[in-house]
């Protein structure tokens, strides 16, 4: 999955997901920490103004990937760190904003890794997320998530479709600065229920 992650992305990424980073990332202020970077994505669209990046990704393969991608092209501005999100290894309120993009749903713990996320942000600090989320206004689509759910967590690196990300945000001690709750496309329809936006670490 790792190996075909930028692939199986590909049509998603074309049909909304571009756009939504583009929006979002224009956000980003500051020292800036990404979350579960995976292979570097979002790097193109940072706005130049950022302070510093720092892109957390654990697994080796991935990893390797975003620290060729880095190189010598950013002037150091840009580091990659092997540390996983439940355990960020970077000290108290050391950064402005942090990005979380389809990253919440696959954690073992999302309260655990909110609370990282919390501790490191500064007062009035951003997190800034895309998410794919459970479908609780679709009764529906929540039926299938659920009998999917087995079998797409087993297939697809611990992804979970039945997640409230919003209630999980929002309890962890942030106030929604903006959030839009949207639709995919690109992706099979039990993914395509999805929040972007913007909490402030209150």
């Amino acid at each position: 999955m790792t190996k075909l992650y930028d692939v199986s992305m590909r049509k998603m990424e074309e049909a909304c997901l571009s756009a939504w980073r583009s929006d979002l990332l224009s956000e980003a202020h500051g020292d800036v920490l990404e979350i579960g970077s995976g292979t570097g994505v979002n790097l193109s669209y940072y706005p130049e103004s950022i302070g510093s990046l720092v892109l957390a990704e654990p697994e080796p393969y991935m990893l390797a990937i975003l620290r060729r991608k880095i190189g010598e092209r950013y002037g150091g501005k840009i580091r990659a760190e092997g540390v996983a999100a439940n355990a960020l290894e970077f000290p108290d309120s050391s950064s402005d904003t942090v990005v979380s993009t389809l990253v919440l749903c696959s954690v073992n713990s999302p309260e655990a890794v909110l609370g990282e996320i919390k501790r490191v942000l500064r007062p009035g600090g951003k997190l800034c997320f895309i998410e794919h989320v459970v479908a609780k206004e679709t009764p529906r689509l929540l039926k299938w998530q659920k009998i999917f759910q087995p079998f797409w967590v087993h297939m697809f690196g611990n992804c979970h479709l039945t997640r409230d990300t919003e209630m999980y945000i929002s309890h962890a001690g942030f106030a929604f600065h903006r959030i839009e709750r949207l639709n995919s496309s690109g992706a099979p329809p039990v993914v395509s229920p999805t929040i972007k936006g913007v909490a402030i670490s209150v």
